[in-house]
């Protein structure tokens, strides 16, 4: 970023120098200041000014330096016309606003946050069973790698009602907050249930301790994750057996 804005910077300057050396070229031929930097100008920007080519003297010396300065600070003024262009079209995800109307329209599907690798399994799999997932993350780097994978994703605070009722959580199946933190997925699930349809809140929890404040937020299910695992493996080495 900040080497294209010092290029934006160095080819603002030969522009404007170019404009007024060449400006100058055109009044020393017998023009006036006015006339000088309209020709000038749209030369610059590329109009070829003037249209009619008989307005001009095309043998004065003076006049083609002009032209030729003139063309090059068209080069200049291209790249800066191309590049704020290009800045412009990258930071309008065209992708992602057409995401957050597909959003807009959703029901019967499932909240996740964070898009985490965690999130991710977890709509992977619930996509098997054709059932849909929106996830919520402050990170926009995560809701971007979250619709890299084919994911509707949108940038908020699932603690923040604004940002679930954007995520349609009155007419979610269920949310899922995968926090490894006990304390921000209690602050989800009450959020959650502050919404009248009173979402069905599944929850990620760390310490056993913490599982009855989990459930007095409205959470109706607790997974503890490395317990989970402990039982994968049991049941798996017990069905060996």
């Amino acid at each position: 970023m900040l080497k294209l804005r010092a290029m934006h910077i160095f080819a603002g300057v030969v522009v404007l120098s170019l404009l007024i050396v060449s400006t100058l070229l055109v009044e020393l031929a017998h023009y006036g200041l006015l006339a000088a930097f309209v020709f000038t100008l749209g030369n610059v920007v590329g109009a070829t000014f003037p249209p009619v080519a008989s307005m001009i003297d095309a043998d004065n010396p003076l006049i083609l330096a002009s032209l030729a300065l003139a063309g090059i600070a068209n080069i200049a003024f291209t790249i800066i016309f191309a590049t704020v262009f290009y800045q412009i079209l990258v930071s309008v995800d065209i992708r992602y606003a057409l995401m957050q109307r597909r959003i807009g329209g959703m029901s019967r599907h499932v909240i996740i946050t964070p898009a985490s690798e965690m999130g991710l399994m977890l709509a992977r799999r619930l996509a098997m069973a054709k059932i849909t997932s929106v996830f919520i993350d402050k990170d926009k780097y995560a809701v971007r790698r979250a619709v890299r994978r084919g994911f509707l994703a949108m940038q908020g605070d699932p603690e923040e009602q604004e940002a679930l009722e954007h995520a349609r959580v009155g007419s979610a199946f269920a949310l899922c907050t995968l926090y490894d933190d006990d304390l921000k997925n209690t602050f989800v699930a009450i959020e959650a249930r502050r919404n009248e349809s009173k979402p069905p809140v599944l929850a990620r929890i760390r310490k056993l301790d913490d599982i009855p404040k989990m459930e007095r937020a409205g959470a109706k299910r607790v997974i503890m994750p490395e317990a989970a695992v402990g039982i994968e493996m049991g049941d798996f080495l017990v069905s060996s057996l």
